[in-house]
């Protein structure tokens, strides 16, 4: 089986692509970093993985040592160069680096649809004579040029052509060849190609340089002898130099390659949606809006539906067992554990599908890349990274994805606060309890919903305010991110994100959801003995009765909000699930006042996340000690909250 690897800068198209060779549904984000590690997939018979974007072979961040440590190891049978054609000339700096390597090479440039947009044609058939290598022009988001790539590719495989690697200026070449023609490169890893082994010594490339034997110290001193001439030459450090050298290279095939042509302006939107002012009024009005389609208008309607709907489906279960002498246990089990705990989960998938389709609107437009440019500044001020907002945004959707997009953040101490901040931000699996909880205590008062948004940011400013209170060694690093072009969504790219999100939201309702509602409703008829008995002395209203008086000062110190706290670890959406075996969504009035559901809602929203999430942050925390002290904090921070919400609202209304 042979092996293609996909690598390409960041946000040029690469996941999208691979989704369409493979037919999977990778996520894809209109900004960069969203692909933190490699996905793998199969086309054609053909292994082929998709890697983290990367700017050079010369990597800085943890996802960029992923890709290049791949190239490099692995040697893949082709290596596929997705090249954004609207940016040709810095893309071909990347190309430059891996034509160095000696492997086959195939160059897909993609957007081809937005070239015309942009006045830029591209000479495809010169551009692959000066790399050497082959060329096919591409949509991905439009689905075009992929049965042309599926054959260039066959034809790669087999011909195995390598690409012609760049030439520097005589000066640089001359120590080149003389590094290549000693004995010590003969023994550079397998398969790495002499030229570029010789350039990394130039550089003095730090990983290059530990995975080498050390040399022989006459061949030490003429490396370093050939870097103080390079720098005295050109003034400048041999690696900057070496830099500057592709970059010509770069900007040599560009020129001859491509034409652009002025193109009329319209209305630069980023005049309002970056502005010092502007930025953040729009930001929260636009969530706003989000919260308000998907929560007020379209729950307010189908959630009533949904609920008469199963609450119907139950009545009509106990019915038919009654007439035909079902055990009582076993239709029990069905309308009161599995009908009321899956259908109370299932009656928010209307609302919560449209809230992923927004979001998904949001993100594939390009407009959420700019939220992380206008945060910089104030991520920067609580010791987080301008880079924390991706995660901080992708957790809108689910905690895991988000949790492990830290790790293109640079910087060790940035990259651990924004894991423990980010399970701050409400997930899709805690918007059902807020849902259940707006609907019942507060209908048609939608503009609540945006406030726990809300609630969420201020728990992360002040986490980090004090994170950086407490650092004597404060990080402080530059923010640089390209921001994407607005672009009009992709209709597929959309449907994806959203089918993939609402489906992965019904799969837990159809397998977690539905064991936990069962094993609630078990629990919650028999006792320790295994008598029939009624809720108050079961088994897990026994339980449930020695946890509840730690949250009486929160005012649900009853054993029901108690146990779905627990069953919530699980899961999220199974705290709906547990509420409504044991209370009755109709009943909720019996336990909660509006200042509880409030309090209830906060706990929720700030408390450690689920099991899965946990064990992401376990993974990028990398130690049991940081992770008992992040959920220490998220568990603490998240009782004194809920505290003081209670007793805002006591004394205020």
């Amino acid at each position: 089986m042979q092996t293609l690897a996909l690598i390409g800068n960041p946000n040029c198209g690469k996941t999208t692509l691979f989704n369409l060779l493979t037919g999977t549904s990778a996520y894809v984000g209109n900004w960069p970093g969203v692909t933190v590690e490699k996905k793998e997939g199969m086309t054609n018979g053909h292994r082929i993985l998709d890697l983290p974007g990367i700017y050079s072979l010369s990597p800085y961040s943890p996802e960029e040592k992923l890709s290049r440590r791949y190239i490099l190891d692995e040697q893949p049978d082709l290596i596929i160069d997705v090249i954004d054609a609207t940016n040709l000339e810095r893309s071909l700096y990347l190309t430059n680096q891996l034509a160095e390597l000696g492997r086959p090479l195939l160059l897909v440039l993609n957007m081809e649809d937005l070239l015309e947009k942009e006045g830029i044609t591209i000479d495809a058939k010169l551009l692959s004579q000066m790399a050497g290598a082959p060329v096919v022009q591409i949509s991905a988001s439009k689905g075009t040029g992929i049965a042309e790539l599926q054959k260039q590719i066959e034809k790669s495989l087999s011909e195995k052509k390598l690409p012609l690697c760049p030439l520097f200026s005589n000066y640089v070449e001359r120590y080149i060849s003389e590094i290549i023609g000693d004995d010590y490169l003969h023994q550079i890893p397998k398969g790495r190609q002499m030229r570029w082994a010789a350039i990394k010594l130039l550089e003095a490339d730090e990983l290059f340089l530990s995975s080498m034997p050390t040399p022989p110290p006459a061949f030490q001193t003429y490396i370093e002898q050939a870097r103080k001439e390079l720098a005295a030459h050109f003034d400048d450090d041999p690696e900057a130099i070496i830099i500057d050298q592709r970059y010509k290279v770069a900007e040599h095939i560009a020129q001859d390659c491509q034409v652009r042509k002025k193109t009329k302006k319209g209305f630069d939107f980023d005049s309002i949606a970056t502005h010092r002012f502007a930025a953040i009024p729009l930001f929260l009005a636009i969530m706003a809006g989000v919260f308000y389609l998907s929560i007020g208008l379209v729950g307010g309607y189908t959630t009533p539906l949904l609920e008469t709907l199963f609450a119907f489906l139950g009545e009509q279960v106990h019915l038919t067992a009654d007439r035909f002498g079902v055990y009582p246990l076993l239709s029990g089990i069905l309308a009161d554990g599995i009908i009321a705990g899956v259908g109370a989960v299932l009656t928010f998938v209307p609302q919560l599908f449209v809230l992923f389709l927004l979001l998904s609107l949001l993100e594939d437009c390009g407009y959420m890349a700019r939220i992380a440019f206008i945060m910089d500044r104030m991520m920067r001020t609580l010791g987080l990274s301008g880079k924390s907002i991706i995660p901080l945004v992708i957790g809108t959707g689910c905690s895991v994805p988000a949790i492990m997009s830290s790790r293109t953040i640079e910087h060790r101490k940035q990259r651990e606060l924004t894991v423990i901040v980010t399970p701050f931000i409400p997930c899709g699996a805690k918007m059902p309890v807020f849902a259940l909880m707006l609907t019942y205590f507060f209908p048609g008062k939608w503009f609540i919903a945006p406030m726990i948004y809300l609630l969420g940011i201020v728990a992360v400013v002040v986490t980090g305010l004090l994170a950086r209170a407490l650092d004597r060694h404060k990080e402080t690093n530059a923010f640089i991110l390209e921001l994407p072009r607005y672009q009009i969504p992709s209709p597929r790219n959309t449907w994806l994100q959203t089918r993939e999100r609402t489906l992965g939201f019904i799969q837990k309702a159809g397998t977690i959801i539905l064991l936990s509602s069962v094993i609630i409703y078990l629990l919650s008829s028999y006792s320790f003995t295994l008598q029939a008995v009624d809720a108050e002395q079961s088994m897990l209203a026994m339980l449930g009765r020695v946890i509840a008086p730690l949250f009486a000062p929160l005012g649900f110190g009853f054993w029901q909000a108690s146990v779905a706290l627990l069953t919530g670890i699980a899961a999220k959406e199974s705290i709906v699930s547990t509420l409504s075996v044991t209370i009755g969504t109709a009943n909720l009035g019996a336990f909660f006042t509006p200042d509880s559901a409030l309090s209830y809602m906060t706990f929720i929203l700030l408390s450690s996340p689920c099991i899965a999430a946990i064990s992401a942050m376990f993974k990028e925390l990398g130690s049991k000690r940081k992770l008992l002290y992040a959920v220490l904090w998220q568990t603490g921070f998240a009782y004194v909250a809920a505290l003081l919400v209670r007793l805002i609202v006591l004394v205020t209304v």
